[in-house]
């Protein structure tokens, strides 16, 4: 075994093993929302997940834009020994934070019904949307803190302590958690008591991430300057393909949801939830994996160490696709296995539940792909490509949605979710393969023994 490899997967385990392990604890925390939401709401509750979660996208997009953008900011301030400089892009990303976040609580209160209730005028599916902006009057409440928990992350690799991030993670679980079976078995509080529980889970990680940079031995300074702002948008411009690629994802699956109602085919909401649930095992920890090692390249990169930059990429594809064909063979085989977990023993999964399943999964290896080619293109300070990329949901994945219903049965929708990773990982591929050719690097030399 080379020593070239052993330490390469060291540096990857240090930077990106952590971050892997905390989004797989994020995973089981939106698992086990499903759950007990699935188990003891019902498919009602399921289906009302499915519509709340284009929404908690947007979430997920501003925390991966500072997250991913800040990462990289503050790993290349800390490699060219700018401590002071990384301290004040922390507190400035903070600050940030809490501004997003007061606008977004504000402004989705307002507008949150009128949104979701744009999707359908039947009666009958109005209590599945009631369902849902009861959950999402709670959440967008929360929408600060979950930000400060993804940016958080990033700096703890920054900084060196890529471990604690699994920590945090853990905490605002297990309270999670223990809160759910609280609110919604004991108290019987339904939608309201699962983002109750959200709430509080995410306030109390902000609570820790407090404590962590003000009184631990990594605290920093409480000083702000407004001049500070000039590494937010340098933070947005790196950050802006992972960002964009989730709110073109908020596009897709809003149309989706639309399409499902306008076909009268709401009992695939619940399928749909579950879906999302089910990928996050596939996405959460890919992205953890792939966004944990990008200090590390961008680093290297900087420093100029081609051999060592290389190393990273090489074993990094092979981490992420062993990873994602692993995922990839159970979600075949044991989808209606899968789904059962989420929905009560009395009640049925029908065969094109299962079918709506199986086109979502068909081609889940080129998620692998993707995410690891969009990592090197974050890490490379190459966003315009992921940005671009972002895009082709538009032009491929909302036209076959739209298309595809009127031709063959609805369930088969989701075969635009799967046809739509191809698109991803190709055009990705040819995008960087145009930056390494200007950069004088080839895909033969990633994968080149040294």
């Amino acid at each position: 075994m080379s020593e070239d490899f052993v330490s390469t997967i060291k540096e990857i385990l240090k930077y990106g093993g952590s971050t892997f392990a905390a989004l797989i604890v994020m995973s089981v925390y939106t698992t086990t929302d499903g759950l007990f939401i699935g188990n003891f709401i019902g498919t009602n509750g399921l289906a009302a997940m499915a519509l709340i979660y284009p929404v908690t996208i947007i979430f997920i997009a501003i925390g991966t834009l500072f997250e991913t953008g800040g990462s990289a900011v503050v790993a290349s301030v800390i490699g060219e020994n700018k401590k002071d400089t990384a301290e004040k892009i922390m507190r400035t990303n903070y600050f940030t934070a809490i501004i997003v976040g007061i606008i977004i609580a504000v402004v989705g209160n307002i507008f949150v019904e009128d949104f979701l209730k744009f999707l359908s005028d039947n009666p009958e599916e109005f209590l599945i949307i009631d369902l849902a902006v009861s959950y999402l009057r709670i959440t967008l409440c929360s929408v600060t803190f979950s930000i400060m928990i993804y940016m958080t992350g990033a700096f703890m690799r920054c900084i060196g302590q890529p471990s604690h991030v699994a920590y945090l993670m853990c905490t605002t679980v297990v309270i999670n958690i223990i809160l759910d079976a609280l609110f919604i078995i004991v108290f019987g509080w339904g939608m309201e008591g699962a983002a109750g529980a959200t709430f509080i889970a995410q306030f109390s990680g902000a609570v820790i991430t407090f404590y962590y940079f003000k009184f631990s031995k990594h605290k920093f300074s409480t000083k702000f300057s407004i001049g500070d702002f000039e590494y937010i948008f340098q933070e947005i411009k790196i950050g802006a393909g992972f960002g964009f690629a989730s709110l073109m994802l908020f596009v897709t699956e809003y149309f989706l949801n639309f399409i499902l109602l306008q076909y009268d085919a709401a009992h695939l909401l619940s399928v749909a939830a579950i879906s999302n649930i089910i990928l996050s095992f596939v996405f959460l920890p890919l992205n953890g994996l792939d966004t944990g090692i990008q200090p590390l390249m961008s680093k290297l990169f900087a420093e100029k160490k081609e051999n060592e930059y290389l190393n990273v990429m090489r074993y990094g594809f092979f981490t992420t696709m062993i990873l994602t064909v692993g995922m990839y063979i159970i979600l075949m085989i044991f989808p209606e296995e899968l789904a059962r977990f989420f929905i009560e023993s009395n009640e049925p999964i029908t065969e094109d539940m299962v079918i709506f399943l199986q086109m979502l999964f068909l081609f889940q290896p080129f998620v692998g792909i993707y995410t690891w080619l969009s990592g090197i293109m974050a890490a490379l300070e190459d966003e315009w490509r992921n940005i671009v990329v972002g895009l082709s949901p538009i032009f491929v994945q909302v036209p076959l949605m739209w298309f595809m219903p009127k031709f063959i049965p609805i369930e088969y929708v989701a075969l635009a979710f799967s046809l739509q990773d191809v698109a991803e990982a190709s055009i990705a591929f040819l995008l960087i393969h145009s930056f390494f050719k200007m950069k004088g690097i080839s895909f033969k030399k990633i994968f080149k023994p040294r």
